[in-house]
């Protein structure tokens, strides 16, 4: 196993580090933890981050609402709880794919419908992978890395240069490149067009100026409708999957879906509506999977009242 990255930059060996160097020291050790611990240490963990934050828990309890109606709040609470150890669970798993061996992290994920991803690839055209914010995101993302041989994704820098290290560590140590917001689609559309895997993931709310509404889960939610005119550009297939952590066993596991046929860009309404029912299915097979916390419909139609506090 070569050195981490961040490990080599000088400038993160500044005193005023060392307090996060500590932290990166005790996630070594939680790295080589029995699975069984760090689950369980990840759930407690999920827990904590839930109760102590007043807001995130309003965030989520307004969406849940909205995307389950016919749950009892019993049910949408337990779900709340669940999908909070799992975010725990995965945030203690940046340990392992931030310090332990790539044949070590490799050994914890297992690709399902491995087929969909050949097909397109012996048909000469770059899979354009869409998915939601799942929790097992990073590790998805790098088992699609590693199945392709490359590819690109998006990545938005926090103002932690410490963190940010990390960061990008483990989301290009398996061949990935990272494209920011502010470079826009280009990177994107040049990876594809040269045969390169990227991802996409369009389930944030990014406001009216270029969205349209789509429903998502029976709600009005503004869309960007790019996926389409992405993969008509970039000569791609899109091609579905998500990632589901297996509490017990700690293994992530990938679902590669079918590529969508006939995504054209035509109607951009039609390719929003399609995405989120597309997004919506992979959701519903296991909603604990999914990230609750972001505002999904924070932007409304003209005339409707906000949905957050």
């Amino acid at each position: 196993m070569s050195l981490p990255d961040p490990l080599r930059q000088r400038a993160l060996w500044h005193p005023r580090y060392f307090g996060l160097w500590l932290a990166v020291l005790l996630l070594w050790g939680i790295a080589w933890l029995p699975v069984r611990w760090r689950m369980a240490l990840g759930a407690w963990l999920g827990r904590q981050m839930l109760k102590r934050n007043i807001k995130r828990q309003r965030i989520i309890e307004i969406n849940l609402a909205l995307c389950f109606p016919d749950w009892d709040a019993a049910a949408r609470a337990a779900l709340a709880l669940s999908s909070a150890e799992r975010a725990g669970q995965a945030l203690i798993d940046l340990s392992t794919l931030w310090l332990r061996s790539e044949k070590a992290i490799q050994r914890r994920w297992q690709v399902h419908g491995r087929e969909h991803l050949d097909a397109v690839l012996a048909a000469g055209r770059a899979p354009l992978f869409v998915t939601g914010h799942a929790v097992g995101l990073d590790m998805g993302a790098a088992a699609m890395t590693v199945a392709c041989g490359g590819g690109v994704g998006p990545y938005n820098p926090t103002d932690k240069p410490f963190l940010d290290a990390w960061f990008v560590w483990g989301r290009t140590r398996f061949g990935s490149q990272l494209m920011t917001r502010a470079e826009g689609l280009r990177p994107l559309l040049k990876a594809l067009k040269s045969g390169l895997a990227a991802y996409y993931i369009p389930d944030e709310d990014h406001g009216t100026a270029h969205s349209v509404f789509a429903p998502f889960f029976g709600v009005q939610k503004a869309t960007l409708p790019l996926l389409g005119r992405l993969a008509e550009q970039g000569r791609a297939e899109v091609v579905p999957f998500f990632t589901q952590l297996d509490p017990t066993t700690g293994i992530y596991h990938l679902h590669i879906e079918s590529a969508l046929s006939n995504f054209a860009g035509a109607d951009a309404l039609a390719d929003a509506t399609r995405m989120n029912a597309m997004l919506e299915a992979m959701i519903r097979r296991d909603p604990s999977q999914y990230m609750w916390s972001f505002k999904l419909f924070k932007t409304r139609p003209a005339g409707e009242p906000g949905m957050y506090p």
